[in-house]
């Protein structure tokens, strides 16, 4: 008995995402993001499923690769000016805590939405997402 290989769907790019779930504080997000982008150049040869999903995945990879970096690097800038500051007052997590938490959330967003977007390109269906470029 045969069976018919299933056709390539663009799934592996979107699940590249999911790296964000590594037990490595900070690099899974940065893995997750840099994963999806370069996943793009194998998948895209593979069919125009495979290929309007990669680069919906590179889209949203690159977006949440732009945006958690720029986080991180704020809570590490805003973190060393409170360094270079002794003399004032201590207070509390926010206002200080803003960027940290803004990628926490960007982080379960993201999750979010990869999750949704493994299931559809799963079943075959090409993923579009609202805030990006339509692929072609």
């Amino acid at each position: 008995m045969t069976s018919t290989p299933r056709p390539v769907t663009g799934v592996s790019a979107w699940a590249w995402g999911l790296l964000v779930l590594l037990p490595l504080p900070l690099l899974g997000p940065l893995l997750a993001g840099g994963g999806m982008v370069a996943s793009y150049r194998s998948l895209a040869r593979e069919g125009a499923v495979a290929k309007a999903n990669a680069t919906s995945a590179r889209q949203w990879g690159a977006l949440f690769l732009i945006v958690s970096t720029g986080l991180l690097v704020a809570q590490l800038v805003w973190g060393l000016i409170r360094m270079t500051q002794p003399s004032a007052p201590a207070s509390g997590f926010f206002p200080q805590g803003i960027p940290i938490t803004l990628y926490a959330i960007v982080c379960v967003v993201h999750l979010v939405v990869v999750i949704a977007a493994v299931v559809r390109a799963r079943r075959g269906e090409v993923v579009r997402l609202p805030l990006l470029r339509s692929p072609s």
